[in-house]
């Protein structure tokens, strides 16, 4: 089987023994952990203003303070209420720090079980360290007038879920009025559809709805990393469909706050997301045995302004579809600032960060005369600026046009690759690129290939057998030309390398891109296809998107899709704007 396995702590990074912690961190764990969830009739304890240290609130929110220009529009946040992870709840807000908003609606479990019915709504003005926290009165009536769903709510202080968060509001949106939500954890899938139609109305272009969660609760860090690979992958879905899936607390402390948060802004809104940290407590030294996760989410209409969101403590690679880099375009790359254009486009969703791309074809460094009409060929006198202004790091030649020109065709192709420091990434061999492997499998049958490709699902054994540290993706050339929907043969075929270990399923071929990313058996995440990066082919009759993969320190992976423009439309509109 691929070397794959969350259970194995040998493959997590980056996690710190407690002993490496100060005395007070030591005391923030033990607190933070206790207080994770509470046993049915418990009464809390009184998170006031003065429970909390403003240094530290003030520190993590100064620690975490970006470089770059926050995206100005965000809908949404996801964060954690732990205090261990202060840095993380600072993190989120800041990424929301650009916008304007009259109205915070904040969605938390019920950890102490006060709520007696289905949600709690806060009634009361709220005093932080950083001052006091109005209540939107008129939404908060609004819910009230609905008393067979929402209840009056006068202890949001003792419920850190809400109050964890009341400083940071008032540190970054002073003004905003506040309205807070508690979800009795004994809510069903029909009350949350419930609270999604009662508060949508309370949604609209100054309203950001934060979503308070903590995930994985007492599982040893091996556990809490694989449950916490299948709520990325939930989250990967961008819908809430997937959310019933999940279990409380293995998986996250309320189902409830994550269905109502995605139903908002995956069907009212829609937003896209992005996951801009995943980390376990283990990293700030609490017990690895018994621990908590933490995931921060950021929504935004734009998939592509939310690329800018980068982090230190993890690693950002995309994928790209079918390049072509010659023939129809020709024209194209010969001209420089047409060819810059095309460029621009691309990296103004990936910043210039690694590149990985099927190239359809093959690549010489000289002329070849008399070429067949349409053959897939590509000078790299014309392909290296796009292959270097882009990014581009890989390219896989397991395809059904590596081989066009047999043999000669594919070793020159490699040569030419390896002049301008592009990796080649050959038909069922891992590629290590550092933060990942990337193993390359062709389904389909390219001329002058002979066995190189596989058949189907049945040929996958073998790959299977092969070793490779995670995070393993797997780039597949597969399925029909000009289809979005994932076939049987091709579901099939994810599942069993599902199974293999493998995180992540990346698709080419068809020249269309999907809409969506798919999850197969819980932990594999699964782009049917990315159709078109640079390719000679108009938007009537195909389309392209890039997959961004974010890989965390601990192993975890979290993938999403950004529809890109027909790159071939861009550069043909450059010439004939000269």
């Amino acid at each position: 089987m691929i070397q794959f396995h969350f259970r194995h702590t040998k493959h997590l990074t980056g996690v710190v023994s407690a002993g490496a912690r100060p005395l007070v961190g030591l005391i923030l764990v033990a607190l933070t952990l206790l207080s994770a969830v509470a046993p049915a009739g418990s009464q809390g304890s009184a998170f006031t203003k003065d429970a909390y240290d403003k240094a530290l609130i003030e520190g993590a929110i100064a620690r975490e303070r970006p470089a770059f220009m926050q995206p100005v529009g965000i809908t949404g946040i996801s964060l954690p209420h732990h205090l261990l992870a202060a840095d993380l709840m600072a993190r989120g807000f800041w990424a929301a720090s650009a916008g304007t908003y009259r109205r915070i609606i904040v969605i938390s479990p019920d950890h102490f079980r006060a709520v007696k019915g289905k949600y709690a709504v806060g009634v009361d003005n709220i005093d932080t360290i950083f001052g006091r926290i109005a209540i939107d009165r008129k939404a908060v009536d609004t819910l009230l007038a609905n008393r067979a769903l929402f209840e009056p709510f006068d202890q949001v202080e003792r419920e850190h879920g809400l109050y964890a968060l009341m400083p940071f509001i008032k540190h970054f949106f002073p003004d905003a009025e506040i309205v807070p939500i508690a979800a009795s954890i004994f809510t069903s899938q029909a009350d949350w559809e419930a609270a999604v139609a009662a508060i949508r109305p309370l949604v609209d272009a100054e309203t950001l709805v934060v979503q308070s969660t903590d995930y994985s609760h007492y599982l040893p860090v091996g556990e809490a990393v694989l449950r916490d690979q299948e709520t990325l992958t939930t989250i990967a879905t961008e819908t809430e469909d997937e959310v019933s899936k999940l279990v409380p607390v293995k998986h996250l402390d309320s189902k409830a706050a994550q269905f109502i948060q995605s139903a908002l802004q995956y069907r009212t809104i829609g937003a896209s997301s992005v996951v801009i940290a995943n980390r376990n407590s283990a990293e700030y030294g609490a017990v690895p045995t018994s621990t908590t996760s933490y995931i921060v989410t950021v929504y935004h209409r734009d998939p592509g302004a939310l690329a800018v969101l980068r982090y230190n403590d993890q690693s950002a690679y995309y994928f790209g579809g079918d390049v072509l880099l010659g023939r129809y375009l020709t024209p194209i790359l010969a001209n420089a600032d047409a060819r810059d254009k095309v460029i621009a486009a691309i990296r103004r969703v990936t910043g210039g960060a690694p590149l990985i791309v099927n190239l359809e074809g093959v690549l010489v460094r000289e002329p070849v005369t008399g070429l067949p009409q349409g053959a897939h060929l590509m000078l790299s006198d014309l392909a290296e600026p796009v292959f270097k202004g882009a990014g581009i790091v890989a390219a896989s030649l397991a395809n059904n046009h590596s081989y066009d020109f047999g043999q000669e065709g594919i070793s020159e192709t490699k040569a030419a690759l390896a002049s301008i420091g592009i990796g080649a990434m050959e038909n069922g061999m891992v590629t290590d690129l550092g933060p990942l492997r990337v193993l390359p499998l062709s389904f389909l049958r390219g001329k002058n290939a002979g066995d190189n490709y596989v058949a189907g699902p049945g040929a996958l054994n073998a790959y299977c057998a092969k070793s490779a540290a995670p995070p393993l993706v797997v780039f597949v050339h597969w399925g029909s030309e000009y289809t979005t929907v994932t076939g049987n043969a091709e579901r099939l075929a994810a599942q069993q390398l599902a199974a293999c270990g493998v995180s992540l399923v990346v698709g080419a071929h068809s020249h269309t891109a999907s809409q969506s990313m798919e999850s197969v058996s819980g932990t594999l995440q699964l782009a049917w296809s990315l159709g078109n990066l640079v390719f000679d082919q108009n938007s009537s009759r195909s389309s392209g998107a890039l997959l961004e993969l974010r890989i965390f320190k601990q192993g975890t992976v979290a993938a999403r899709l950004i529809p890109i423009p027909n790159l071939f439309e861009v550069g043909q509109n450059a010439l004939r704007s000269r």
